[in-house]
């Protein structure tokens, strides 16, 4: 049995988390990015105080261990903003799957596995839109 659902403010509230979840994924692409920059820095800065230590040079090769110090700890402050931002991004997708099992109540039979399935597809090809719709109207199309 199909059916078409209107609940306009559980509607805006999806809405909400699905904006919510978009964010946190272009958050979390931006923080990677950061992260892998930072990364490179350390590993840089490694070689030149290596190599500062094998030529005798201390007093860079002090310098360049506390920039690397520096690096390491914004490297560490920038993984604590990854861990908040993946934790916040999981509470938003437990709810969306919440709002796909409440839409998949209201049908019965095959249309609620497809929609199911389908709202899990669109999920995974990213399309939060396309969640939205299916939930609506019951059918992938």
């Amino acid at each position: 049995l199909s059916s078409t659902a209107s609940f306009p403010r559980a509607m805006r509230e999806f809405e909400e988390v699905v904006r919510r979840v978009d964010q946190y994924n272009a958050s979390r692409l931006a923080l990677a990015a950061e992260s892998s920059e930072l990364g490179g820095t350390v590993k840089e800065l490694l070689v030149r105080a290596e190599d500062s230590r094998m030529l005798g040079d201390f007093g860079r090769m002090r310098g360049t261990y506390n920039q690397l110090m520096v690096q390491n700890q914004a490297l560490l402050a920038e993984h604590a903003k990854r861990c908040a931002n993946q934790e916040a991004l999981l509470a938003a997708l437990k709810q969306v799957n919440q709002m796909i099992q409440r839409a998949a109540r209201l049908r019965m039979g095959s249309v609620k596995s497809a929609v199911v399935t389908a709202c899990r597809e669109a999920m995974k090809n990213n399309n939060m839109q396309r969640v939205l719709t299916i939930i609506q109207t019951g059918t992938a199309t």
